[in-house]
């Protein structure tokens, strides 16, 4: 089966109708349920995504998505847990020519990982690190 892992912005586009990505992200929802396409993404994502809608507006949304994510058997989310950490600890601490988050050194760790190359992302942090930001383009069809 294949995997595609959703960052942030996946998820606060999916969520927002305001968002710029939003009927993209929908679209790629709808063909992550066509094709029965898995996603996986981390706690450390899905904090972020709560801290961005913390709002009193949305913060209903994002906390119902955290719990549909935990739920979902076609989400994986992965945990904090000590080795990852460590090697995205180590991958931002060694990283001084770029403006890689905390969490976005952990979703590279993890994908790498994970052997996957597709992240359903608009953030041009992930083409840095050599992967595909699929949420730039439209689902095939």
């Amino acid at each position: 089966m294949t995997a595609l892992f959703a960052d942030t912005s996946f998820w606060i586009a999916l969520s927002s109708r305001r968002d710029a990505y939003h009927g993209r992200a929908l679209a790629w929802s709808r063909d992550l349920t066509r094709t029965q396409a898995s996603i996986l993404t981390t706690e450390a994502v899905l904090w972020e995504w709560m801290n961005a809608l913390s709002d009193a507006a949305t913060r209903r949304v994002a906390a119902a998505g955290y719990y549909r994510c935990h739920r979902d058997a076609h989400i994986e989310v992965i945990p904090f847990s000590a080795d990852p950490v460590d090697a995205a600890m180590q991958l931002y601490a060694t990283r001084h020519d770029k403006n890689w988050s905390l969490t976005d050194s952990f979703s590279f760790v993890v994908m790498e990982q994970r052997r996957l190359v597709q992240a359903l992302t608009t953030d041009y942090h992930f083409r840095q690190a050599g992967f595909e930001a699929m949420l730039l383009s439209e689902p095939p069809e």
